[in-house]
């Protein structure tokens, strides 16, 4: 799963890498484009993960049939979520940037990004749907594979159309932009040969399912997805928020603050991957009346994520300097962003097990509790932000101590939730 959450890190990271070598601009431009898709890829993240709670439930139960049928129905809906999404980017977020963005330069590179950007939620969503399946049932090796295809894709096709190589035109942004969606649509059909051509096709009688087109686990995927959708979109939209502030303090803040975002982004790998895990096993355990086997679960979970974001981070505490010099030649950015390093890494270690505390709330069948956790802690922590960096106009790495708000109240109100042990026999 973690494999399956290098994905976006790596089409993001590789993007940012390449586009900063044509200016520090185009790199933020780039940065908050791909966080305003992440941030709306989240509404498909939030039906994957409430279809695969259900066909953990149901395959933990020995329901196959339901639990194929679960797969296409949420397939069918991820069409119009990728309809949505696309609206909302390519119509929606434009005339939203010239209000909020203040560089001319930047906005004008957001909007070259935007446009072919926009194509990629037809082919990504599908994805999450179909990740949602293989995590669901627990065969998660599909996940390395698809990684590397779209990661050397987005390679090839990025230093192609950047740039003007490999026989390609140099489009610059615009080239990034159709680089990275071309990569996302080779894993979607990467990923739907795959799925139809395992053992699994006929064990969960996905052809059946394919055939009737079945809509009757609509009102089910809704009814969990949709908290986990906003609770999601919440989760980096809250972003968004934060990065306007810092786009206040000035370009060369932003700068630093989404190089940072990018070795933030590569700590998520690990935590979507376990906390996917969580939801999976959290769901399948109560499923099987194996509820004494929950918080030995968890907790063992939760070293393995404090161990993969240790490794993931050990850049930002062993050769910060060098990171930074990877996005930008300019001195004050790179000491900007080393200093912000500095300050979120030990935030990211204590998001190592607020994160799975929260998904083991989601996983348990309470999506609406776990949006309601998500919404206090996004509020405190949009304040925190705003005294910060607009009331009280505090340096960039001051500015991101809002982290430890975020992550501790995170933590704090699921073991609130968790403390009577109720969700342990959730039945959805």
């Amino acid at each position: 799963m973690s494999f399956g959450a290098f994905i976006q890190f790596s089409v993001v990271f590789i993007d940012n890498f390449f586009v900063s070598k044509i200016s520090g601009n185009a790199m933020s431009g780039v940065a908050y484009v791909s966080l305003i898709y992440i941030t709306l890829i989240m509404i498909g993240v939030g039906l994957g993960n409430a279809a695969q709670i259900l066909i953990a439930r149901r395959n933990g139960e020995k329901n196959k049939t339901a639990a194929g049928s679960i797969l296409v129905n949420a397939l069918l809906i991820s069409l119009a979520v990728a309809s949505l999404q696309f609206f909302l980017l390519f119509f929606i977020a434009p005339p939203l940037l010239d209000y909020f963005i203040s560089s001319k330069q930047v906005l004008g590179y957001m909007k070259e990004f935007i446009g072919f950007r926009s194509i990629g939620f037809f082919f990504y969503t599908p994805v999450l749907i179909l990740n949602s399946f293989w995590s669901g049932i627990a065969r998660t090796r599909v996940m390395a594979y698809e990684t590397i295809i779209t990661g050397t894709c987005n390679i090839l096709l990025d230093y192609g159309l950047i740039f003007g190589n490999l026989g390609f035109p140099e489009m610059g942004v615009a080239g990034a932009a159709i680089a990275t969606s071309a990569s996302e649509a080779c894993a979607f059909f990467f990923l739907t040969a795959y799925t139809l051509s395992r053992k699994e096709f006929k064990t969960f009688h996905l052809r059946t399912a394919f055939a009737s087109l079945p809509l009757a686990h609509s009102k089910a995927l809704m009814k969990l997805g949709i908290p986990i959708m906003l609770q999601s979109v919440l989760s980096l939209g809250v972003w968004l928020v934060f990065y306007n502030f810092i786009e206040k303090l000035g370009e060369k803040s932003l700068q630093s603050s989404l190089i940072t975002r990018n070795m933030y982004m590569l700590v998520w790998v690990s935590v979507m991957g376990f906390s996917t895990t969580a939801k999976t096993y959290v769901s399948g355990l109560i499923a099987e009346g194996r509820q004494v086997d929950l918080w030995p679960t968890i907790r063992r979970i939760m070293l393995l994520n404090f161990s993969g974001i240790f490794l993931l981070s050990h850049g930002l505490w062993l050769y910060p300097e060098f990171i930074a010099q990877q996005f930008s030649s300019d001195a004050e950015v790179i000491s900007l962003s080393v200093d912000s390093m500095r300050v979120v890494l030990p935030a990211m270690y204590l998001f190592s097990f607020t994160s799975i505390l929260l998904s083991t709330v989601e996983g348990s069948g309470n999506a609406l509790a776990g949006f309601a956790v998500e919404a206090i802690t996004t509020i405190f922590y949009i304040i925190t932000a705003y005294l910060l960096a607009i009331q009280w106009a505090k340096p960039v790495y001051i500015v991101w101590t809002a982290d430890y708000v975020y992550f501790s109240l995170l933590g704090l109100l699921s073991i609130i939730f968790l403390w009577n042990g109720k969700w342990k026999h959730k039945t959805i």
